[in-house]
């Protein structure tokens, strides 16, 4: 079988902006959802990293099939107390451009 490469710049609104044989969709905000044109013979290796960062920004890749993947992107932040207690982490989705590439065994 021969080795299949799909690899794209998706922009914070889910657009994409660079890339073919993939779609993506943005169905809430930090989460996009990209759809393969044509299917892996097995889930892909992707590996996403953000385009426009920050230092507290996490991107996560999870639920990864022949024919679509997941990212998330995370804003890390304190949350600060008004008391003497120790500050909060807060998390939250946040909209963030991001590039990735998915390699694996094409049909």
């Amino acid at each position: 079988m021969a080795q299949k490469i799909i690899y794209g710049t998706v922009a914070d609104d889910g657009t994409k902006q660079s890339g073919q044989g993939f779609e993506v969709q943005s169905p809430e905000t930090g989460t996009y959802v990209i759809t393969f044109s044509e299917p892996f013979v097995e889930p892909p290796s992707i590996v996403a990293t953000l385009k426009d960062w920050g230092a507290d920004n996490q991107i996560v890749v999870k639920d990864i099939t022949v024919n679509k993947a997941q990212v998330n992107i995370w804003d890390l932040g304190i949350k600060q107390q008004s008391s003497t207690s120790s500050p909060d982490l807060a998390v939250t989705k946040e909209k963030s451009a991001f590039n990735f590439i998915a390699i694996g065994e094409g049909s």
